[in-house]
């Protein structure tokens, strides 16, 4: 053997091993499934371990497969299509006698109700704005009810808020206090609604809050679709940083982020925040994602932006008013409702004040991020059990409409009855197989594989020493014709 050869051998050795080493973590552990109800076919909710298990953000790459390693047939459960431009009209306010005064020795404040009209019963309830007098300071809570007929009423939420407050007087440049009509205000103005398919619409005030001077009302309306998938909130989120107007929040891969909630540290903390979403510029070169306005906004915007390092930038989003507040005689805190932002899979969330972060208290606040599951049905065939994988290379298997998967229906069929879920592991384990919130590369080998390489190892070197020793015991001269 020629001494050249031992990098050359080395070089080889060295790739095999990291080759074995990261080949298994590649794809990912299976995830076993357990079936619940009469198949073949199956709805299986995708949750966040499942798409802690896919490579790609879209979730195109999950699988299911049976004992036998078959791939099953399967088909997304698309998520309705974006209803039409949706119209913002006028809507008739009403405002409801108060009943009969309660005796003075009750505690319970009187309560106040209004009934909105929202006339056509087809379309969607997407949004409710409300109008208070000019000049009016407070934070009100409402219970909000729907309902076609004025008989029957459902409940949508039970504390709905509305916030308009005014910013204290600041000395100007010229040391005078600037007016009233210069002041910054704190707005949450709107309700959001979620779809709702009501004609009618009943605001009853809070028990110990106080009664909102409402002057009109407006509806944000669109033509009927399905509701969209209830959210699954997460575990409360900390920041991983923060800097002197700014905290950043990692997110897990792969999350569609629907909805965040702000959770500040400290009661009586409110202010206005910016959302901002991390995405990866090398990625998404081509498509540049935007936050949704949300329904709470400061009238003056400033449109701050971290500048872009290294494939990384921010996309600016929402400006919503986040507030934790005390109510006088025992009436429950206020909370902030959540933000809605469009579903983007972002790397990390990052919370911008309008001056020193330390204003939403002396703590950071953490989030707790709200995400639309997507549900995938496969045709259960061959023996179990059945488990979500990652798709191999060679497995060029695509998804079916819902439709071809389930023939001899509906054109449009629903999800079967019958489910599918992820089996519950250890906590142990599922800690093992959840990455860190900020991925960090890893250099360890699986378990199972450790002795493998180590063989390998050990025999290239012991192979390299023998052919070293070998050529240090040759004569000179055959030496010196090896090199020639």
């Amino acid at each position: 053997m020629k001494i050249g050869a031992l990098p050359a051998l080395a070089a080889l050795l060295l790739a095999g091993i990291e080759a074995g080493a990261a080949a298994p973590s590649d794809m990912g552990p299976d995830l076993p499934l357990t079936l619940a109800g009469a198949g073949p076919y199956y709805t299986l909710a995708i949750d966040s371990r499942a798409r802690q298990l896919a490579a790609a953000a879209d979730l195109g790459d999950l699988r299911v497969r049976n004992a036998a390693g078959e791939t099953m047939a399967f088909a997304w459960v698309e998520t309705p299509l974006p209803a039409p431009a949706p119209q913002h009209l006028p809507a008739r306010l009403y405002k409801v006698p108060t009943p009969a005064a309660a005796p003075a020795s009750s505690a319970e404040a009187p309560r106040q109700s209004w009934i909105v009209d929202a006339r056509d019963s087809d379309d969607d309830l997407l949004r409710l704005d409300l109008a208070l007098e000019p000049g009016t300071q407070g934070v009100y809570t409402l219970r909000i009810e729907a309902s076609n007929d004025l008989q029957r009423w459902r409940t949508l939420q039970e504390d709905a808020q509305l916030v308009q407050l005014q910013s204290l007087p600041q000395v100007g440049a010229t040391g005078t206090l600037a007016p009233l009509a210069q002041r910054e205000h704190l707005e949450a103005d709107g309700i959001d609604l979620d779809n709702v398919h009501a004609r009618y619409l009943r605001l009853t005030t809070a028990p110990r809050s106080a009664i909102p001077p409402l002057v009109s009302a407006a509806i944000t309306r669109a033509p009927h679709r399905e509701p969209p998938a209830p959210l699954e909130w997460s575990e409360t989120i900390a920041p991983s940083g923060c800097e002197a107007t700014s905290c950043d929040y990692p997110l897990p891969r792969n999350t569609p982020v629907a909805a965040v909630q702000i959770v500040p540290a400290e009661v009586d903390t409110i202010g206005p925040v910016m959302v901002l979403g991390r995405v990866d510029t090398s990625r998404h070169a081509a498509a540049r994602h935007s936050l949704v306005r949300g329904s709470l906004h400061a009238l003056r915007l400033k449109a701050r932006h971290s500048a872009p390092s290294s494939g990384f930038t921010w996309e600016s989003g929402p400006t919503a008013s986040v507030y934790w507040l005390s109510q006088a005689s025992g009436a429950p805190d206020l909370h902030s409702p959540p933000v809605r932002l469009d579903g983007a899979p972002w790397q990390a969330l990052r919370l911008e004040t309008f001056g020193p972060i330390s204003q939403l208290g002396h703590v950071p606040p953490t989030i707790r991020i709200g995400v639309r599951q997507r549900q995938l049905v496969f045709l259960a065939r061959g023996a179990g059990p059945f488990a979500l994988a990652r798709a191999q290379a060679a497995d060029h298997t695509a998804p079916m409409s819902l439709a071809e998967l389930m023939p001899g229906g509906d054109a449009d069929p629903a999800p079967p009855a019958a489910t599918a879920a992820l089996a519950p592991v250890a906590a142990s384990a599922l800690a093992a197989s959840e990455p860190p919130s900020r991925p960090a590369p890893s250099t360890a080998a699986p378990t199972s594989n450790t002795p493998w390489l180590w063989a390998v190892l050990l025999a290239g070197l012991a192979l390299m020493g023998a052919a070293a020793w070998s050529l240090l015991r040759r004569p000179p001269a055959a030496a010196t014709r090896d090199r020639a």
